[in-house]
């Protein structure tokens, strides 16, 4: 008796594991309206670092599981504003236009898990995770740690981007004369209420 008990303790157990909702896989990119994520590129000296910062602010976003959602960015500097419409799916983050044709692959399908991939002629490999140096500015319940993307386009830089869950792109560097310089780093992250760019 003792061991139809066992057994059947053992298979319920298993049966409440496998009925159990599995986390979402995580989302390489910045996707909770509000959000607002500032950028500099450290590699520029002082007053001219802080002059030409980037700041990126998701306007809108409907993330559904198993199905394309689409996330708006509001992108602003001293320079002007522009607009992202990028579409995630299975993984992966493709920029759209306005009529849905795309433009760019950002990150393929099934990443991290794709070792590597090509798009317009620049050939990405996943280099392999970290943790983020510059985590202290996030949230404790932030995941520090990230995946790391080379690109080798046919003409200029190799370049290499931090992208961690939930913020994409927080750390990117170039190969200068043999040595990687931060040319794009988060410097700061929040939340704000209003819309950065005022749509009709």
């Amino acid at each position: 008796m003792r061991a139809v008990l066992t057994c059947l303790l053992s298979a319920v157990l298993w049966l409440a594991l496998a009925c159990q909702s599995r986390t979402a896989a995580p989302v390489y990119g910045p996707w909770e309206e509000g959000l607002t994520l500032i950028f500099e590129d450290p590699s520029q000296p002082q007053p001219q670092r802080s002059a030409d910062r980037l700041q990126v602010r998701v306007a809108r976003a409907t993330m559904q599981p198993g199905a394309p959602s689409l996330v708006q960015l509001d992108l602003a500097n001293t320079r002007g504003q522009l607009s992202l419409l990028l579409r995630h799916q299975d993984g992966g983050i493709t920029l759209v236009g306005e009529d849905g044709r795309v433009l760019a692959q950002t990150l393929p399908s099934g990443f991290p898990a794709v070792p590597g991939w090509t798009d317009r002629g620049t050939e990405f490999r996943v280099v392999g995770r970290a943790t983020w140096e510059g985590a202290a500015i996030l949230p404790a319940t932030a995941d520090p740690i990230g995946v790391w993307v080379e690109a080798r386009p046919e003409h200029g830089l190799r370049r290499r981007t931090l992208y961690l869950p939930n913020l994409g792109e927080v750390e990117s560097t170039e190969e200068r004369a043999g040595t990687w310089v931060s040319v794009n780093r988060l410097v700061a992250r929040g939340f704000t209420d209003l819309p950065a760019i005022k749509r009709s």
